[in-house]
């Protein structure tokens, strides 16, 4: 039996999808060809045991899809006990971004610039795995000579359904993206 650990599982996932999602024929290619997916990671991962990875499709010009997971394990130890404790946090969600833009200044650039959107999907806290559903705003930049170098910055929060309430009687939890950097194409 093969064992994966979750951000091998991640990675090989985006792999898998963006196998399958093949460019479109050249025939059915409009001549101002614009990029349409984005695959992107967290490079800080590697240091700080915190590992993010996402891919996204744009589906019209102010919208896109996609799915991305995250994971992070941290050990502390508590100053009044001296055995150190180990927290993990695992969760694969699908989202929708919206891009807002302009007809008088035509700024439509989906996946590029601003954004809102929904999430929901799976994260395992610690001993338990809950059906979570939120919201997150980012912003996201092209860099590079043919503007394929993609950097994504975002924030969210995300409700667990079911999950123990913390000492303000809520289960939320935040969302960040700190950099994600990849290619759109």
């Amino acid at each position: 039996m093969v064992k994966m650990n979750s951000s091998s599982f991640v990675v090989s996932l985006a792999i898998l999808i963006f196998g399958l999602s093949g460019l479109p024929l050249t025939a059915q290619q409009r001549e101002d060809f614009r990029p349409r997916n984005v695959i992107s990671a967290n490079p800080f991962g590697l240091l700080l045991e915190l590992f993010n990875a996402e891919y996204e499709r744009v589906i019209s010009r102010t919208s896109t899809v996609g799915f991305g997971g995250s994971t992070l394990k941290d050990d502390w130890a508590n100053e009044h006990e001296p055995r150190v404790e180990t927290h993990r946090y695992v969760n694969f969600d699908v989202f929708w971004r919206f891009y807002p833009g302009s007809n008088r200044t035509r700024t439509y650039n989906a996946p590029v610039g601003w954004a809102f959107g929904a999430k929901m999907g799976i994260t395992a806290v610690d001993d338990g795995t809950y059906f979570g559903y939120g919201f997150d705003l980012n912003r996201s930049f092209v860099l590079g000579p043919d503007d394929n170098f993609y950097v994504g910055l975002g924030f969210g929060l995300k409700r667990l359904v079911g999950a123990p309430q913390d000492e303000l009687g809520l289960s939320l939890i935040p969302t960040f993206r700190i950099a994600n950097v990849g290619f759109i194409f």
